[in-house]
């Protein structure tokens, strides 16, 4: 299952997300969240279709440097909009084979661009980030086994801009998570990655009278049973962002209280997600 695909703690766990994205020194960081004045070039990405036809349209080309993603789910199920940089003459059916690889390392062919994370049928969601100009593959992958869509997008010119202003924060280390100014509802967040692996973040309310252990044991599991202590239907997760970079993003924190805050990522090299690393945080929402 790809670091794209894995959304949740699933009833039976599969290997650690098969999709790791190399070569974070290629990768353009933001300018972090200071509420500068910068504009950013806009590009719009759509999924439409239901089950095993759905489509996804981006923009053949636009403008790099600081880019507003706004993704439109107009699908039948939840999906995201990874971006991904491609270095070489390789195809969406090659990166795809990776995608549905189980857990080890990463071609270098591989980039991280960033995205918009899981986005409800009918909603839109948006991530304001700088993105360096290259060749994109833009993946609006589902949750379970239906089959993901993609489009090509190029990226050219451009240059550097400031992050919009972000009342919250998510800092996400080496195996670690931060965060900060969380409340209930709809959060504008500065969602960074201060380490040297990619990492997203998979959020949850923990389920009253279950406590974080609850949560390390159940996702510890090879085939989890019992009742989940997490309520992923109020959960959220974003898009994987390679090291030293961050981007501006919308999520929904449905309820107050205790959340879960876990990344299923592996490193480049392989190896086991990153949950199993301790990379598990709990936060209050209040």
């Amino acid at each position: 299952m790809s670091l794209i695909k894995f959304r949740s703690i699933p009833p039976a766990r599969r290997s650690a997300p098969a999709l790791v994205l190399a070569a974070a020194a290629l990768a353009l960081a933001a300018c972090g969240g200071g509420g500068g004045e910068s504009k950013p070039t806009a590009a719009s990405i759509e999924a439409s279709g239901r089950g095993g036809d759905v489509e996804v349209k981006a923009p053949k080309s636009i403008k790099g440097g600081l880019v507003r993603l706004n993704f439109k789910n107009s699908s039948d199920g939840p999906r995201d909009a990874q971006l991904i940089r491609v270095v070489g003459d390789h195809s969406p059916q090659e990166f795809l084979r990776v995608v549905q690889s189980q857990g080890g390392p990463i071609p270098e062919w591989i980039e991280d661009g960033g995205g918009v994370g899981t986005t409800a049928p009918g909603q839109t969601g948006w991530a304001t980030q700088d993105l360096p100009e290259g060749r994109y593959f833009v993946v609006a992958m589902p949750e379970g086994d239906a089959r993901p869509a993609t489009a090509e997008l190029r990226l050219e010119g451009g240059s550097p801009g400031e992050l919009p202003e972000a009342p919250g924060e998510i800092l996400a280390r080496d195996y670690t998570f931060d965060a900060k100014g969380l409340k209930p509802g709809k959060n504008t967040i500065l969602f960074k990655n201060d380490g040297q692996q990619l990492h997203h973040v998979i959020g949850a309310p923990i389920r009253p009278g279950k406590t974080l252990d609850d949560v390390r044991k159940y996702a510890a599991q090879e085939r989890p049973s019992g009742e989940d202590p997490l309520d992923q239907r109020s959960g959220f997760n974003t898009a994987v962002i390679d090291g030293g970079i961050e981007q501006v993003t919308q999520i929904d924190l449905k309820k107050p209280g205790k959340y879960a805050l876990l990344c299923f990522i592996q490193d480049r090299n392989g190896g086991p997600p990153h949950v199993m690393k301790g990379m598990i945080k709990e936060v209050e929402v209040q």
